[in-house]
């Protein structure tokens, strides 16, 4: 064999070798490659199934207590806050109508001159002697300073409605206008029993300051 076919049978197989590893080392990539992508893919599954399954929701936590029960209190939804805001605002334009929607059919309201209304139309009615007696008494509006939500634990029971729904507390001060009143501003304390967008208990109490 000449010099030179020597030298091409040489070069014919390196040339070999260089492919063989050639396809041995894409092989090798490719596989890495997909190990790799496999793992990515199911990092990205895993994350999407758990966020969206279903998660136990956080307890709440609980305070206070009423005595003679196992209640606490915690706090209540905003709905029922909503069911406030609408009612105060009615209450402000003097929407009789619009207000008794609020009221439940069977409702206790107790005033805080101790007047109990049982209906939404007692109810209004004695809202409606009382802003005619304010006006004569230059005390006829009034500033709603807050208003929250809390709710009561579960007892079990379907016999008790104490912890069905949510009571709203709100506070409201009004300014006298009357020059030669010795009074300067009343303050009220509402209490708000709030079911199913009704409200079913209420309870006023006031508190006077003078000049």
């Amino acid at each position: 064999m000449s010099e030179k076919s020597c030298l091409k049978l040489h070069q014919q197989q390196i040339n070999l070798y260089f492919t063989i590893n050639k396809g041995r080392f894409e092989a090798n990539q490719f596989i890495r490659f997909m190990k790799n992508t496999l793992t990515i893919l199911g990092l990205i599954f895993t994350l999407v199934f758990t966020s969206c399954a279903e998660t136990t929701p956080c307890d709440v936590p609980t305070n206070g207590f009423l005595t003679g029960t196992d209640y606490q209190v915690k706090m209540g939804s905003s709905a029922a806050v909503d069911v406030f805001n609408q009612l105060d605002a009615a209450w402000g334009k003097r929407d009789y109508e619009l207000m008794k929607t609020f009221i439940a059919d069977e409702a206790s309201l107790s005033f805080d001159d101790g007047f109990v209304a049982t209906s939404p139309q007692e109810f209004v009615d004695k809202i409606k002697n009382d802003a005619a007696a304010s006006e004569t008494g230059g005390n006829n509006q009034w500033v709603t300073d807050y208003a929250f939500s809390l709710t009561l634990t579960d007892d079990g029971s379907e016999e008790t409605t104490m912890d069905s729904g949510d009571w709203v507390n709100a506070q409201f001060t009004t300014e006298n206008t009357d020059p030669d009143s010795d009074i300067d501003s009343e303050v009220y304390y509402e209490y708000y029993h709030i079911v199913n967008g009704k409200v079913t208990q209420w309870n006023q109490f006031k508190k006077t300051i003078k000049k």
